[in-house]
């Protein structure tokens, strides 16, 4: 992957604070004498997890093939450098600790799979679409339960969660987030960050190992192309299994459930498998704000953890991934029942928010009530957009433009209506 200079963008290297520089410089030098090189092996990590735990049973087997490409991928493209390797290795014996850990607490409790999760609601659309503030509007409503950010980093009960005061898993956040934030600090900015936050539920799914998180993070395309091109029902019915975990865990009544993520869009068909019942809040914004906006996320997440990454490499992925998701979801939908699903505005939303939260309530036909609409107003009171800074970001960036955006997704545009956005305009 070569660098590539006349995007208007720094170098990766321009991101990283000056001790992580310094790190990065010496553990290089380290690792040129064979000394402190970080293991990203499919085998080793797994027998890691096997001596520290005592325990050998990761659940279905399935996870194998996503997780074994993921770590070749990891060491033959991903090009990071050895913090981000470091930090990588983290990230995946944290998720391999927890199946192991769900599988012990499910042979001890298995009425844990008894549990039933019934009709969700679920926010599609993407990335940079409006599908944050609609879930987290929602999320508000005392009558839906929802995932909070500890909860789908590390949604299994650790050994000494159960005695504790405190559970350790939200202090464990808590430092995880500060530390995100001071190496990426650009990321509060692009999506609000808090142990306690409303999240998507993208970390369950991410337990399966197959998740666009892992393509967002470190440049693995045919990791992401394996993604694209196979079918996730087992990822999500995995994703399932968590969350009737959390919810034993927090002993949930029957409300139902609302959820989010990106990744619906390109895995509908195995959500709607495992949730038949689905309902459906399709949500659509300018095509050419939602591309510039996912580009510039993925950059600003990608670069933390290597010190080259090319700029239009992340424009040409994701305007020809969200082509394909778009194109696949809509496919998908051709086949829900139409009282199953509805779609609303992101300009609707930012003009009205209460008539199109309206709108949503007469769809699911339950009330709206003056408690839900009271925190609904509190939680933007309180997340004013641009709190942490304006997300400011330019195609031209990422090797794009206005017409290039058009061009690819104007069938988009024109299927549901949706309107130029800001300076965005028609050829």
């Amino acid at each position: 992957m070569t660098l590539h200079t006349n995007g208007g963008l720094p170098p990766a290297t321009a991101y990283h604070r000056l001790p992580i520089r310094v790190l990065n410089r010496l553990w290089r030098a380290a690792n040129a004498c064979g000394l402190g090189r970080v293991s990203l092996d499919a085998d080793e990590m797994l027998d890691t997890i096997r001596r520290e735990t005592g325990l050998s049973d990761f659940g279905d087997s399935r996870f194998l093939e996503p997780y074994k490409l993921l770590c070749r991928c990891l060491n033959e493209e991903a090009n990071l450098n050895p913090a981000g390797r470091m930090l990588t290795r983290i990230s995946i014996l944290r998720i391999l600790r927890h199946r192991v850990w769900a599988e012990a607490l499910i042979k001890k409790h298995p009425e844990i799979l008894e549990r039933e999760i019934k009709a969700p609601v679920v926010v599609v659309g993407l990335a940079r679409s409006g599908t944050t503030r609609l879930h987290r509007l929602l999320a508000s409503d005392p009558g839906f339960l929802h995932l909070t950010s500890w909860e789908t980093v590390n949604p299994v009960p650790w050994p000494d969660s159960w005695d504790a005061e405190r559970d350790p898993r939200i202090t464990s956040i808590e430092k995880g987030l500060k530390a995100v934030l001071y190496m990426s600090p650009q990321m509060a900015t692009v999506h609000p960050l808090g142990a306690h936050e409303v999240e998507e539920e993208v970390g369950l799914i991410q337990h399966a190992f197959s998740s666009q998180l892992f393509e967002v993070m470190t440049y693995v395309p045919s990791f992401a192309d394996w993604l694209m091109q196979h079918d996730q029902t087992y990822a999500y019915e995995y994703m399932v299994r968590l969350m009737k975990i959390v919810s034993w865990w927090r002993k949930d009544d029957d409300r139902p459930w609302v959820l989010k993520t990106p990744q619906h869009m390109q895995d509908l068909d195995a959500l709607m498998k495992v949730f038949p019942d689905a309902r459906l809040i399709c949500s659509h914004r300018d095509p050419i704000k939602a591309v510039g906006s996912a580009c510039s996320m993925t950059w600003n997440a990608i670069v933390r953890d290597t010190d080259q990454v090319d700029p239009h490499w992340v424009g040409r992925e994701w305007l020809g991934k969200t082509d394909s998701m778009l194109r696949k979801t809509l496919k998908v939908r051709e086949t829900v029942p139409a009282e199953q699903q509805t779609d609303v505005l992101y300009a609707d939303i930012n003009r009205d928010w209460r008539s199109a939260i309206g709108g949503i309530y007469d769809f699911l036909k339950i009330p709206l009530t003056e408690t839900a609409l009271t925190n609904m107003q509190n939680w933007l009171d309180s997340n004013a957009q641009h709190k942490h800074g304006a997300h400011n970001y330019r195609l031209e960036d990422f090797g794009l433009n206005e017409a290039a955006v058009d061009d690819k997704l104007m069938y988009y545009r024109e299927r549901f209506g949706i309107p130029y956005e800001g300076k965005a305009r028609p050829r």
